[in-house]
Parts: C-alpha cells; sequence; structure tokens
C-alpha cells in the first residue's frame, strides 16, 4: 500500500526525503512554541488586563463621583486603551454565560475571576474584533470595551509566518539543486537507451555529482570499446570478403577464357 503513495521518480522520492523531516520539525517547533512561549505571554497578557480592569474599579470605588469617573475613563483611555462606562443602580442581568472556545478568551476569564472577584459577563458578539466586559458593582454596572489585540501577542503570527516562510524557501531550493542533480541522470539514461537500439549515442559530458560523473564516464569508455570492436569486426569482415572476391574473380576469368577457346576450336 505504501508502495503505491510513495513517488517513482528520483526527483519525487528525494524531494519526499527532504521534506518530511522539515515537516516533522515544523511540529515539533510549533507544539514547542505554543506549550511554552504563546502560552505564557498569552496569559502574562490576560493578567494584565484583568489587573487593568481590577485597578479601575478600585479607583472607582474611592470616587465614583461624576469628576471621578470622567477621570477613571480619561485614564484608561489614554494609558490602557479601554473604554470604560458606570450605568448607576443597573443590575447586571443573570443572563447565561456562554463557554469560551478559544484558549485566550478562557485565560481571561480565568484571570477576571481571581483580580476582580465579582459577578461579570463577557460579550464578544456584539463588536468585532472587541470584548464587553459588564461587572457588577454596588454603584451599578461597570462597562469596558476593550481590543482583542490587547489578549493576543503579535510574535504569534511573526513566527508562523516566519516558520513557513523558511521552510518554503528551503524547500524551493532543494527542488532546484535536486532538478540540477537528476539532469546528468536523465542524459545518461537516454544515451544508454540510443547506445541499445543501436544508434550512435550523444555526445555525453561527465557532469554532476562524483558517483554520477563516474557513471557517465564509465558509460562514455564502455561505448568507445563498443564503437572500436564494432569498427574492428566492420574492417575485418571488408578484408575477408576482398579476399574472397580475388580468387573468385580469378576463377571467372579463366573459365571465360577456356569458353572463348572452346568456341574458337
Amino acid at each position: 500500500m505504501i508502495k503505491k503513495i510513495l513517488p517513482k521518480s528520483l526527483l519525487g522520492r528525494t524531494l519526499l526525503i527532504i521534506v518530511t523531516p522539515l515537516v516533522l520539525l515544523q511540529l515539533v517547533s510549533a507544539t514547542v512554541f505554543y506549550e511554552s512561549h504563546w502560552t505564557k505571554v498569552s496569559r502574562s497578557m490576560a493578567r494584565s488586563l484583568a489587573g487593568d480592569i481590577s485597578a479601575l474599579i478600585e479607583l472607582l470605588h474611592q470616587d465614583h463621583s461624576p469628576q471621578g469617573i470622567t477621570a477613571i475613563r480619561e485614564l484608561a483611555a489614554n494609558n490602557m486603551g479601554l473604554v470604560v462606562t458606570l450605568e448607576k443602580n443597573k443590575i447586571l442581568a443573570n443572563v447565561p454565560e456562554k463557554k469560551s472556545v478559544s484558549i485566550v478568551d478562557k485565560m481571561f476569564v480565568r484571570s477576571l475571576k481571581k483580580s476582580v472577584q465579582r459577578p461579570f459577563k463577557i460579550d464578544n458578539k456584539s463588536l468585532d474584533n472587541h470584548l464587553i466586559v459588564s461587572i457588577q458593582l454596588q454603584e451599578g454596572v461597570f462597562e469596558v470595551i476593550l481590543n482583542r489585540k490587547r489578549l493576543f501577542s503579535s510574535t504569534t503570527y511573526i513566527f508562523v509566518l516566519w516558520m513557513v516562510g523558511t521552510s518554503m524557501i528551503l524547500f524551493g531550493v532543494a527542488t532546484i539543486f535536486m532538478r540540477n542533480q537528476v539532469k546528468p541522470i536523465r542524459r545518461l539514461a537516454a544515451a544508454a537507451d540510443e547506445l541499445g537500439k543501436g544508434r550512435d549515442a550523444p555526445n555525453l559530458k561527465p557532469e554532476g555529482a562524483r558517483e554520477i560523473r563516474q557513471a557517465s564516464a564509465a558509460f562514455i569508455a564502455m561505448r568507445d570499446r563498443i564503437q572500436r570492436q564494432i569498427t574492428q569486426r566492420t574492417d575485418m569482415l571488408a578484408g575477408v570478403s576482398h579476399d574472397l572476391r580475388t580468387p573468385l574473380t580469378r576463377m571467372k576469368l579463366q573459365l571465360e577464357m577456356v569458353k572463348d577457346s572452346s568456341d574458337t576450336a
């Protein structure tokens, strides 16, 4: 079954030998990256964002006057990239919490539970690329709108692009080199096929890897020996034919002379 799937050509099999460990290496690298770096960075960003929201709540408890709320709103917008509002005397609706599918969202929910320690809801559907966090406070519902970019690290995409791009470049370079290595083998096969059919094999120049040059040189030496043997046998047969023609010609002349003598008598 495996033999039917494997490529038949030398180029295909060689590229398969190169690509298989390359893909395995990329998978191992991606696994290690996501298990260590990406997870740690995402967890740190989630904790940092949850800490910012917790700090804003503490400031709001200290001063929930209109002037204090305005100052907190400016602080959140200018320094934290957050949009915050306080809806006083409002009670957070008891809406069933939807389970987050994203790992990053789950990290953020866990971090927010530890930092805020108050009832909250997260809306990830109303705004594109944004999350709306609603937290129940004594003063009302504290709403925070944040960009999802604060939970994602750009190094993740850079690493994936670098990994895939490098693999494609290496695969392209390997393909070019392997094509150059296969060309001398194809020329040698074509020359051997022409010689096997009794035709003059084209001029073959030894090139490529050392082993391919050795095979080409051995083929050229074999071709020259065969051509010399053919030439020698042709010359030998030509000489034998000439030697046989000479006595036959003499006998033919003698017979003609005897015939002429008989006619004269």
